[in-house]
């Protein structure tokens, strides 16, 4: 799903206190749209799981134009979280990171998700939802260790106003939709080295259908086809493709 580069317009932006999904609400809209809202109902990410999205997150749908090419387009949302991870530290949250494939993470703690996917014929929807002052853990107790938000890893009083959030993602948006343009994903994948953090044993789960030969290791980012990249004590270094893997969960030891 390959965004077209253009130039971009003004953003048209709707928000709203609470919606269902905004990603659901941008589907039929043009691109350079964009819906934000306070709250979601009905929030979801990768694989359909519920995103939690509790009063005082951001949660945000750009709509992008689309030429149709998904082989192309592939590895764009790595690009997207790279260019979050840029923004987000320029804003005062210094330690955040990307963990494959579309999560924002500061330590252990998950702060945000990624949700890339395509919305009418010719727009591609990149979904966005931060964790900044909410506690997602209050409405789902399974998340009290596992989630955490901005507010706690900046300075007091440094958490931007929601608008200027909004702003800077959007920029971040834009900033990776000329990148990725340019690079590619073969081309992006140094510059993801740097949004990784610190190797970490992680557990792969596989795809339907697909028995994997390595199914976990240590993360050691992804080569330029977007294959994983695992280490073992050893040494050894191994590579599956993503489209072989269902999910990627961290080991803590």
């Amino acid at each position: 799903m390959q965004p077209k580069p253009s130039t971009c317009p003004v953003w048209s932006i709707t928000h709203h206190a609470a919606v269902g999904s905004t990603q659901l609400l941008a589907r039929d809209l043009s691109a350079w749209s964009a819906v934000w809202a306070e709250e979601q109902t009905a929030g979801r990410g990768q694989a359909e799981r519920t995103f939690v999205s509790d009063p005082g997150g951001l949660y945000l749908t750009a709509v992008l134009p689309y030429d149709g090419d998904a082989l192309a387009s592939r590895g764009f949302a790595l690009a997207v979280g790279w260019a979050l991870c840029v923004t987000l530290r320029r804003v005062g949250v210094a330690d955040v990171r990307l963990r494959w494939p579309n999560d924002l993470m500061v330590g252990w703690a998950k702060v945000g998700g990624i949700l890339v996917e395509q919305g009418g014929p010719r727009t591609l929807l990149v979904g966005v939802g931060l964790n900044v002052t909410n506690r997602p853990w209050v409405s789902d107790p399974a998340l009290q260790g596992v989630a955490g938000r901005l507010a706690d890893y900046m300075g007091a009083g440094a958490v931007p106003e929601p608008a200027e959030l909004v702003a800077a993602l959007l920029r971040a948006i834009r900033l990776a939709q000329r990148m990725f343009a340019r690079r590619r994903l073969a081309g992006l994948a140094p510059v993801l080295d740097r949004c990784w953090g610190e190797a970490r044993q992680v557990v792969l789960e596989p795809a339907g259908g697909v028995a994997l030969a390595v199914n976990g290791g240590f993360f050691r980012g992804i080569d330029t086809q977007g294959a994983v990249r695992l280490c073992s004590e050893h040494g050894e270094e191994a590579r599956v493709p993503a489209h072989h893997i269902h999910r990627l969960r961290e080991v803590r030891v």
